[in-house]
């Protein structure tokens, strides 16, 4: 079993419409106001257009996301177990 913690960021963009972001291997141990200074800098960076329009203009939410990941199976794995036992 792994698990894999990500910030996940919601912006508004210059249109008024939701843009997400994802950031992985994201420093946990950062306070709320810490992340949310980070990510105010990255809006007035203003990086990321699209026809014009700004991608990131209002930062909106931010969150972490943990995935857990239990492995049921993996054929490959078990062929190469059988092959090395031979």
């Amino acid at each position: 079993m792994t698990s894999m913690k990500k910030l996940v960021v919601n912006f508004r963009n210059a249109m008024g419409k939701s843009q997400t972001i994802s950031f992985k291997d994201v420093d946990i141990t950062k306070t709320p106001s810490q992340i949310k200074t980070l990510l105010t800098d990255f809006v007035g960076l203003n990086l990321f257009q699209k026809d014009g329009v700004r991608s990131y203009e209002t930062l909106v939410s931010a969150k972490f996301v943990e995935t857990i990941e239990t492995p049921v199976f993996d054929v490959e794995q078990e062929a190469l177990a059988a092959y090395k036992r031979r």
